[in-house]
């Protein structure tokens, strides 16, 4: 069993936020929440939550991605392994907190480069008005206790679909707060995307969902095979085992 001790600790508006260790790691907690995210300390670039290595899977539906729009940074796990599978990728990342950005960059080894354009503002109020339209959407936004009321919205679905270019991807991370039933309409979001939403439910109980703008990703594994080897490769995470794993919503 691992024994967590606190590197760092601030605070804002918003609540506490902590840094812990358990000597091979770094994560970052909010408040009395759980691990918001992760670093491993001799490879800082990998994805060490199952939750974020499925999010990945999106790379396969929209290999040709040049730019991608984070809703949500916690400590950069998912900006630093898009950056690691391709150098001309675009990254605009949306957080509330400043000193999540901060921590992102002085604890968790965040680069500061001119592909990633960090905007500090509520990315609820940003969707509905993005600058530029991008090829992928990460949605990564939690409270301490949950899912933010917004994300469960109809308009945010809209919005999302705003937001992207044509057959461009959108990838949410959800989960059902123990209760048994997932507190999002798939059903509109489908009606919106006009294609079917792909799901994996993780090890640690996240639901991914990855649907696409207009078209309808193929799951099929056998045609997806060698592309998730080799970006599972190039990630060192088993993308593969993954897309196995991955089910169009019944």
């Amino acid at each position: 069993m691992s024994h967590f001790f606190e590197i760092h600790r601030t605070s804002d508006h918003w609540g506490e936020l902590h840094v812990l260790s358990d000597s091979d790691n770094y994560y970052l907690t909010f408040g009395a929440g759980g691990q918001q995210s992760g670093m491993q300390l001799n490879q800082p670039d990998k994805l060490i939550f199952q939750y974020t290595q499925a999010m990945m899977l999106a790379l396969l539906f929209c290999p040709d991605a040049k730019s991608t729009l984070l809703l949500g940074l916690g400590a950069g796990s998912l900006a630093k392994s898009l950056f690691s599978q391709d150098d001309k990728l675009l990254i605009t990342a949306v957080e509330l907190r400043q000193k999540v950005v901060d921590i992102a960059h002085d604890w968790f080894d965040l680069p500061r480069c001119d592909r990633l354009s960090i905007e500090v503002a509520d990315a609820f109020a940003f969707i509905k008005s993005p600058p530029t339209k991008s090829d992928m959407l990460f949605v990564d936004l939690y409270l301490d206790h949950g899912l933010q009321d917004m994300l469960l919205s109809r308009s945010f679905s809209r919005d999302c679909y705003n937001a992207l270019n044509d057959d461009g991807c959108l990838i949410i991370n959800l989960w059902d707060e123990g209760k048994g039933y997932l507190p999002f309409d798939l059903v509109y979001l489908e009606e919106v995307f006009t294609s079917q939403a792909l799901l994996i439910v993780t090890d640690e109980g996240n639901i991914i969902v990855i649907i696409g703008r207009d078209f309808q990703p193929d799951p099929h594994p056998r045609r997806l095979q060698a592309l998730a080897k080799k970006l599972g490769t190039q990630l060192d995470i088993p993308l593969q085992k993954l897309l196995n794993q991955l089910q169009v919503r019944n």
